[in-house]
C-alpha cells in the first residue's frame, strides 16, 4: 500500500475478523453450503398481519437467488418503485430461504412471480411497510459435508456450550466485503485520505483480491484509467463512476465524491463492526464476555435494547441471574456521535481495542455522517438446538439447526462448530 506521507498506511490496519472462539474444541472442518437446499433459512415473524390495510404482505421461498434479484423481480412485477417494498431482513442468495416481504400497491391482484428459484407461499394484507429489523429471528437448518458423522457427540457438546453460555456475537466475513477491506476503505474515508483510499479500493497493492480484477487494476495503477473501466466486470458499477472521474482529471477527493452513498456507509460500517471485533476478541480472552464488569453498558435480549445501571447495579441478584439465563448480556461499542459511552474502564478498554483495530475511534464520532453509533451485544442466545447426521446419494453428512436473533451470523455457530478457517468460501482469499 502506498504511503500518504501522513503516517496513514492501510498495510498496518490488520484483518477485522474476530478469530477468537468461545469453545477449546477443535474444529471438525468440513464444508458447507455444498448445495443450496442444504443452508435453509426462514424468518420467525415478528407479528401476524392484520389482514387489512394498502400493504399487501407476501410469504415467499427463494432458491438461489440474490436479495436485490428478488426485490427488482417484484418491483418490475408489481409495477412499482423499489422503495415501495419492505422487508424484514436481507436473506442469502445461495440457500432456500423463506421471508415476508410488503408491497404498497392497490388491489388484490397478484402478478405471476414464481419461478426462477420464487415461490409464493402466502398473501395478507397489513397498514404498515415492514422494516428493517422487524422479526423475532431466523431458523437455520444447515447441513455440513466432508465431515466424519461420527464426530457429531464433539459438534453436540460445541452446540450445547452455545446454547449455555451464548454465541459469541462477531461481525463475520460479510461485514468486510467481498475483499476483507472494507473497515480500510471505511479508515481512509473517516480520515479524508482519498489517494490511498483509491489505491487499496481501485490498485492492485493492497489487499487480495480476485484474479479476474488484476488487468483493471494493473490499469488503474498506471494511470490507464479509460482502459481499467473498459477491462472491468459488471460488479465493477461504483468503480466505474471514480475511474471515469479520474479519466476526466478530477483529483483523489473528487474521484470519491462520486462513491454512492450506500457503499460508503457499509465501508464507515465495517470500521465500526472490526472495533467491535477487537472488543469482543478481548472480552473472550478475559473470560468476561459473559458477565457485566463495572461501567458495562447491559444489552436485555427481549426488548432489543440497551439500558444503564445505577453504581453497583451489575452485581444485583436478579440481573446476575438474567445473564445467567443469557435474558441479559454486556454490549461492545459501535462508535458514532449519538452511542451511549461506558464506564471509564470498559471506555478504556474499547479505546485500547480500537487502537489494536488500528482506526481512530474519534473519527466515526466527527466525520462518521449518518452512522450514529449504538451498542451490540457481545452474545446472543442460540435456541431450540438440534443436530442429526447420517450418510445420503450425496455422501456423509452432519445437519445442525438453531434459532439466532435479527443481526446475528450463522457462520459464526459454524464457525464454533467446523473452525475458523473452514468456513471461508472465497477459495481466492487465504484466511488467517
Amino acid at each position: 500500500m502506498t504511503n500518504t506521507g501522513t503516517g496513514f498506511d492501510l498495510a498496518q490496519i490488520p484483518d477485522p475478523r474476530s478469530g477468537t472462539r468461545a469453545t477449546t474444541e477443535p474444529g471438525l472442518g468440513g464444508r458447507f453450503r455444498a448445495h443450496n437446499d442444504e443452508f435453509q433459512v426462514e424468518e420467525i415473524s415478528l407479528f401476524e398481519p392484520s389482514g387489512s390495510g394498502e400493504h399487501l404482505y407476501l410469504l415467499i421461498r427463494k432458491t438461489g437467488v440474490s436479495h436485490r434479484a428478488m426485490i427488482r423481480r417484484l418491483s418490475e412485477a408489481f409495477n412499482v418503485s423499489e422503495t415501495a417494498i419492505g422487508f424484514a431482513g436481507m436473506k442469502d442468495r445461495r440457500a432456500v430461504t423463506t421471508q415476508t416481504v410488503s408491497i404498497q400497491v392497490e388491489g388484490d391482484s397478484i402478478p405471476d412471480i414464481e419461478g426462477e428459484g420464487l415461490v409464493l407461499l402466502g398473501v395478507e394484507r397489513h397498514d404498515h411497510k415492514l422494516r428493517r429489523g422487524q422479526l423475532k429471528g431466523n431458523r437455520f437448518s444447515i447441513r455440513i459435508r466432508d465431515v466424519d458423522p461420527l464426530e457429531v457427540p464433539r459438534a453436540w457438546r460445541i452446540l450445547q456450550q452455545l446454547e449455555r453460555e451464548g454465541l459469541p456475537n462477531a461481525y463475520m466475513s460479510q461485514r468486510f466485503g467481498t475483499r476483507l477491506n472494507n473497515h480500510k476503505l471505511g479508515a481512509a474515508w473517516l480520515a479524508g485520505e482519498w489517494k490511498a483510499l483509491l489505491d487499496e479500493w481501485l490498485g492492485s497493492s493492497g489487499s487480495v483480491f480476485p484474479p479476474s480484477e488484476e488487468r483493471s487494476r494493473v490499469d488503474y495503477d498506471a494511470g490507464r484509467y479509460k482502459q481499467a473501466i473498459h477491462r472491468s466486470g459488471r460488479e465493477w458499477w461504483a468503480e466505474r463512476a471514480a475511474l471515469q472521474a479520474l479519466d476526466e482529471g478530477a483529483s483523489p477527493r473528487r474521484a470519491c465524491s462520486v462513491v454512492p452513498r450506500l457503499t460508503w456507509q457499509l465501508w464507515v460500517d465495517a470500521v465500526q463492526g472490526t472495533i467491535f471485533n477487537h472488543v469482543l476478541s478481548q472480552r473472550l480472552r478475559d473470560g468476561t464476555m459473559t458477565s457485566l464488569l463495572p461501567g458495562d453498558i447491559p444489552w436485555d435480549h427481549g426488548t432489543g435494547r440497551w439500558f444503564r445501571l445505577d453504581d453497583g447495579g451489575h452485581e444485583d441478584p436478579e440481573l446476575l441471574k438474567r445473564i445467567e439465563t443469557i435474558d441479559v448480556s454486556p454490549s461492545g461499542p459501535l462508535p458514532g456521535r449519538r452511542m451511549p459511552s461506558a464506564g471509564d474502564e470498559v471506555t478504556a478498554l474499547e479505546r485500547a481495542a480500537a487502537c489494536e483495530a488500528g482506526v481512530d475511534f474519534d473519527l466515526l464520532v466527527s466525520n462518521g455522517g449518518a452512522r450514529r453509533g449504538s451498542r451490540r451485544p457481545l452474545r446472543v442466545p442460540v435456541r431450540h438446538i438440534d443436530m442429526a447426521s447420517g450418510t445420503d446419494e450425496r455422501g456423509p453428512y452432519i445437519t445442525v439447526a438453531f434459532d439466532l436473533p435479527p443481526g446475528a451470523y450463522a457462520t459464526g455457530v459454524l464457525s464454533e462448530i467446523m473452525g475458523a478457517e473452514a468456513i471461508e468460501e472465497r477459495g481466492w482469499l487465504t484466511p488467517t
